[in-house]
């Protein structure tokens, strides 16, 4: 793969050289002599045209626009239109780049050439309003832009291209993947989670508790592990679409509940029946789909048994989708075991291992099923907390340091050792490259280990 991009990139320089050569110096000086405010023109024009696509909605906001994407693209637009002047193997590598972070957050190849085509054509009607262009040297210049913005944006697709096919494989893999010890084991996980939000639910009914202080099935724990995990594990879109129809059905007869101002005995216990008629037809595609699933052990880390670092994009992918989708926060984490090379040194590579499985298991059981516990290399974990903000996360992990101080890991017979952790965290901030929250992260886990080990520290950038 790599040998193909080379080539591919050894072709386009070669074009965009000759591209140069063939243009005259004239139609280049006019494009590098285009004003500031006319490049900020332009940037404007192609956002207002983007963020007026609902497809824009989950890679571009107008916070992000305004604080950092204007002045990338100011940047990009001024380096191709002046590429004359610029380094262009650089440049190449530059669109490259910009490649790989369009597959990384899953940007569609349309959306791009929408974009381009919209830039082109304001570009063409702000050269054509320029009276001292002669016309010659003005078609000149539209023809140059064009392609150059075309050589460009190829460049970018020839990095996209093998990043979204080897994302699309993780993800195939990710539906069939089941992350769990045991597929028996999450199948009664997850039918208990059910099943005792259903006794909860009778319970509340039978003693009078106002309908309003009653969770949801989607708010439950079951629901939100079906929402963030369920539905990419289970895999069958009939069967998901039946559960989710049934769930909201659920949810809607007790907001009907809500709303309406007398509650008699008849009313309750007709909603009681109908919703022990709905958890038990979700019980039995729930049941059917965990029947149909097959373990693959390959998605796992041989020691810990916890995801590895695999599936860690497309997780993180459909993640930031369902937040920008939703609106609710999400939190990631980085947990590193102190000092663990001494333990190895100390006592062992054994120990070392026996170390690891007792902090994954303590970092595994403390999270709730909806979360997400990686082993992201040597003795560091990372964790997604789903539905949390920065405070509730902080809690959460600040209970787990506590935890995980207070083990005592017997490395060998009558030989029991403490470790501590550090913990960066830091909260999504809508931004759609999940690279640069898991980055923030580290800085956040950085600073903890500098500051003293065996705290926690958050982003706060």
């Amino acid at each position: 793969m790599e040998q193909v991009e080379h080539s591919d990139n050894t072709l386009l320089l070669s074009e965009w050289q000759d591209l140069l050569n063939q243009t005259s110096p004239q139609v280049h000086d006019i494009l590098t002599a285009l004003s500031d405010e006319e490049i900020r023109h332009l940037v404007t024009a192609f956002y207002d045209y983007m963020l007026s696509h609902s497809e824009s909605e989950l890679f571009l906001n107008t916070d992000q626009v305004n604080s950092r994407l204007s002045h990338s693209m100011f940047h990009w637009l001024r380096s191709v239109l002046g590429s004359a002047g610029e380094d262009l193997p650089q440049l190449l590598e530059n669109q490259r780049a910009i490649g790989i972070v369009h597959a990384r957050i899953g940007l569609p190849l349309d959306l791009v050439a929408r974009g381009a085509r919209k830039l082109k054509n304001e570009l063409y009607r702000l050269l054509q309003a320029k009276e001292t262009i002669p016309a010659s040297l003005l078609n000149d210049a539209i023809c140059f832009s064009s392609l150059a913005m075309d050589t460009a944006i190829e460049a970018m697709t020839v990095s996209w291209s093998p990043g979204y096919q080897n994302s699309m494989r993780a993800q195939e893999q990710y539906r069939l993947l089941s992350i769990y010890d045991d597929v028996n084991v999450e199948r009664e996980r997850q039918i208990n989670a059910l099943t005792s939000w259903e006794n909860q639910f009778i319970y509340n009914i039978a003693t009078g508790l106002p309908a309003a202080d009653i969770i949801t099935l989607s708010a439950s724990e079951f629901g939100m592990w079906l929402a963030h995990k369920g539905r990419y594990l289970l895999g069958n879109p009939e069967m998901l679409a039946s559960i989710d129809e049934l769930i909201k059905q659920a949810d809607d007869r007790l907001a009907r509940m809500r709303a309406s101002e007398k509650q008699t005995e008849e009313s309750r216990l007709s909603l009681l029946q109908a919703i022990r008629q709905l958890t038990g037809q979700i019980h039995r595609l729930l049941l059917a789909m965990f029947d149909a699933q097959v373990e693959l052990e390959n998605g796992k880390d041989p020691l810990t048994q916890l995801f590895n670092r695999r599936f860690i994009p497309t997780i993180m992918r459909r993640e930031i989708s369902l937040a920008l989708n939703v609106r609710k926060p999400f939190v990631l984490a980085m947990i590193d075991i102190d000092y663990f090379k001494k333990i190895n040194d100390s006592f062992g590579h054994n120990a070392g291992d026996m170390t690891l499985k007792s902090v994954a298991t303590a970092i595994f059981d403390h999270f709730r099923s909806s979360d997400y516990v990686f082993r992201y290399g040597g003795e560091e974990f990372m964790v997604l907390l789903v539905e949390s903000d920065l405070s509730q996360a902080s809690i959460m992990l600040e209970t787990l340091r506590a935890k995980i101080a207070g083990l005592a890991i017997e490395v060998a017979p009558g030989k029991p050792i403490s470790v501590t952790v550090s913990i960066g965290l830091a909260e999504f901030d809508y931004h759609p490259d999940y690279k640069r929250l898991i980055e923030k992260a580290d800085r956040a886990l950085y600073v903890a280990k500098s500051h003293g080990r065996n705290r926690l520290e958050a982003s706060r950038n």
